[in-house]
């Protein structure tokens, strides 16, 4: 039997192929030899939310009713085989599993799309064509069936117990064992699943008709009527309502008795270790849109179907009704949320895209990129064009210039992974390939807000605008940009490992401030004695952090019914020395022109020495927290205040104090983790990446809102190590340096 040799698509921007599975009846009985895969590819047109209304109405009528698989490949050797128009065509494990369970699940023949038959993945230039078409693909599909990989005992008990608390039918027991041979039973089940099929398909079909002529006329589908959804909420910011109504929701009281008696806790773990972090699905990067588009999927294995919602269904309440926890809930959070909004006409934004799928894998690093074009909110244009001929370097260049361009700023440089980056890529070129989960918490908004933060000011100092797109598709590699010099970095703490407590990245930050006295002037005993009370403080908080198991620290509030709280600082002699200094800044603090508000600044190399001591404490404190109590709110006096002396009620059980306890460990972890504290050569204090070297500089770059770190290289270039935050920059004091003509416009050009 010869190899099968693809036929050219007609359009590969609008037609596809789809499989049709021949029906064995062998499969469907649970026989253990069955008949070869056999099938057939026909080309049919998409009805694309593109075209006019009565077009999409007449491919919809031609357009059968089909099943999207969504699989992970996983061993790219093409071990199996299926005939296809008489010709052989080789496919993997995966694939060959997943379309045998797609003929156990059916009654007849089945037509299926799954890429790796539907597209020729050897053609580049049909691969990225149809990559523009997976959207609209996934969202057209009757179904998605999405395939977790091969059972498993473990895996039909979680099953098993979510049908019983949902009340949907789930896997049968037989199912694990291949039946006896009967060639009655099969030409009787052949006789009767053929004729059934019929009507069902036409039945189906039918009904898949109507959603598709319900979702013609339906404008929120059509991408020129979506909506860009931009939410600041950080932690659900896709969905807000979907997940509500996830958590509110609770099972019949009979489906409830058939559980009842299971061990909560144990179930929810197996769910956690089997269904979803075991499972090399959930860390794919293709399924966000593949699920994401979908009107309808279920989950497919054993021989039998589950809906999605049931699974979500059972996940939330064993999480948040009956407190079993679910440690890899978020997985599943971000793709309904994902997959809702779509379906509601919202779209979001391919940066708000990318990071949530940070922790998701693609064979083709590109695709970080391409597998979220078709749901995202941004419009098509020149930089996201899919183009397999491009490099990885240049495609997520092309997308960094994207978000710089619909941002007119340099922020989209800011707040991403640089541990691990890959070594080809340019230093502005932020790595879209890694686990964003690994970064250090971006000083800059990831979620279209505003940023709290002003370094470059108000005026058109604020924005980027030196991209010319007709250049850069020529010379993409290198990134004009233009700014200010502030300083030199002198000296700088050495990093310690993500899971350190921050009272220990602290303690190691403090004797680095300690042995920069020669760099600061001022630095008397007493502002040595309030840094030793602030690093008390700071140690008891992370003691009572530590305390905390990780499923207490996710709620909201914390419960810190412990007797770890009996550590907690309330009132001093040492707190009240260095309230002596806070008290002072009132008087001393000087107003920021450009933005009217109160800064903390104080400039280190005046004479007072008193002025100098109030900088160095209120640097350090700020430092620590990245001037931040939240990453939507600046630290304010009160809230120094309230850290010091923890002026609240003794009351542990009291909400605000609680919440205050909460707001202000998460700032810590936010603030220190993954930064090291550094001094500059004329005695700034800030928090700098821990890529940062002695002799690094620290600018601010017209167009971002946070200071930057950089590092010059032999021939005038610099590379971009990250942004930083440097005590008395944060708000348009370089821009007014400037005005004064103190500092001077700089050209960095960054490589």
């Amino acid at each position: 039997m010869s190899n099968y040799i693809y036929q050219p698509l007609k359009n590969a921007t609008e037609d596809i192929r789809l499989l049709k599975l021949t029906f064995d009846i062998r499969q469907a009985l649970g026989r253990a030899n069955v008949n070869p895969l056999v099938g057939q590819l026909k080309n049919y047109s998409l009805p694309l939310t593109t075209l006019s209304r009565s077009q999409r109405m007449l491919r919809v009528a031609l357009l059968p009713s089909f099943k999207a698989l969504s699989y992970v490949w996983g061993n790219p050797a093409r071990t199996h085989e299926i005939t296809i128009d008489d010709k052989r065509l080789g496919i993997t494990e995966n694939l060959h599993n997943a379309l045998r369970d797609v003929q156990k699940d059916a009654i007849g023949d089945v037509y299926v799309w799954a890429d790796a038959i539907c597209i020729c993945q050897d053609d580049l230039t049909e691969r990225s064509a149809q990559i523009l078409l997976m959207r609209e693909i996934y969202h057209a599909a009757a179904n998605v069936s999405i395939w977790l990989g091969p059972p498993t005992e473990e895996g039909r008990r979680c099953l098993e117990f979510i049908a019983d608390l949902t009340g949907v039918y789930g896997p049968e027991k037989s199912d694990m064992v291949p039946s006896e041979e009967s060639k009655f039973e099969e030409i009787f089940a052949k006789g009767l699943f053929i004729p059934t099929d019929g009507i069902m398909r036409a039945g189906f079909g039918f009904g898949q008709s109507l959603v598709e002529i319900a979702d013609v006329m339906d404008s929120d589908v059509r991408d020129d009527k979506s909506e860009m959804l931009l939410d600041p909420d950080a932690i659900l910011s896709l969905h807000h309502d979907t997940i509500q109504t996830l958590v509110e929701w609770k099972p019949h009281s009979r489906h409830f008795k058939t559980v009842q008696d299971e061990d909560f806790v144990f179930i929810a773990n197996l769910i956690d270790q089997e269904l979803i972090q075991s499972c090399t699905w959930f860390e794919r990067m293709w399924v966000v849109q593949e699920l994401g588009a979908s009107d309808n999927a279920s989950i497919l294995g054993y021989g039998k179907s589950m809906d999605w919602e049931s699974i979500l269904r059972a996940v939330y309440f064993l999480n948040y009704s009956l407190e079993a926890p679910v440690n890899n809930i978020r997985k599943l959070t971000g793709l309904e949320k994902i997959r809702q909004s779509y379906n509601n006409g919202k779209r979001h934004p391919l940066r708000d895209l990318i990071r949530e799928c940070r922790y998701r894998n693609a064979t083709d690093p590109r695709d970080k990129i391409f597998s979220l074009l078709g749901i995202m909110g941004d419009k098509m244009n020149t930089f996201l064009m899919p183009d397999y001929t491009k490099s990885v370097s240049e495609v997520y260049a092309n997308a960094t210039f994207h978000f710089i361009e619909q941002s007119g700023s340099l922020d989209p440089l800011c707040g991403w992974q640089s541990l691990g980056r890959w070594e080809q890529l340019l230093s502005w070129i932020p790595d879209y390939s890694l686990n964003q989960d690994l970064a250090a918490s971006p000083l800059v908004p990831i979620d279209g807000r505003e940023s709290i933060f002003t370094a470059s000011g108000h005026d058109h100092r604020s924005k980027y605008m030196a991209l010319d797109q007709q250049e850069l598709k020529h010379f993409w590699t290198h990134l004009p940009t233009s700014g200010l010099c502030i300083d030199t970095i002198a000296m700088l703490s050495d990093p310690l490992p993500e899971d350190v407590p921050f009272g220990s990245i602290e303690h190691m930050w403090h004797s680095t401030i300690s042995s920069s006295g020669g760099l600061l002037d001022g630095f008397t005993k007493d502002v040595q004695s309030c840094l030793e009370d602030i690093s008390s403080v700071v140690s008891m908080y992370s003691k009572y952090w530590n305390s905390l198991d990780q499923f207490s620290k996710q709620l909201r509030p914390v419960s810190i019914k412990s007797p770890s709280t009996a550590h907690l600082p309330k009132s001093s002699k040492s707190t009240d020395r260095l309230s002596k200094h806070s008290q002072s800044t009132e008087q001393l603090a000087r107003s920021s022109p450009p933005t009217g508000k109160p800064s903390l600044y104080f400039e280190p190399k005046k004479s007072d020495s008193f002025l100098h001591a109030i900088y160095i404490l209120d640097a350090y404190l700020q430092s620590l927290l990245c001037g931040r109590i939240s990453t939507t709110e600046r630290l304010t006096r009160d809230d120094v205040q309230k850290f010091m002396s923890l002026s609240l009620p003794a009351d542990t059980t009291d909400p605000e104090r609680e919440s205050f306890l909460t707001k202000v460990c998460n700032a810590l972890v936010a603030g220190m983790t993954r930064r090291c504290m550094a001094v500059t050569e004329r005695g700034y204090i800030g928090a700098i990446p821990q890529e940062a070297q002695q002799g690094d500089l620290i600018c601010v770059l017209f167009g971002c809102s946070v200071p930057v770190v950089l590092r010059k290289r032999i021939g005038g270039e610099y590379l971009f190590i990250g942004e930083c935050y440097l005590h008395g920059f944060m708000d348009s004091e370089a821009i007014v340096f400037q005005v004064k003509g103190e500092f001077q416009v700089q050209k960095f050009v960054l490589c």
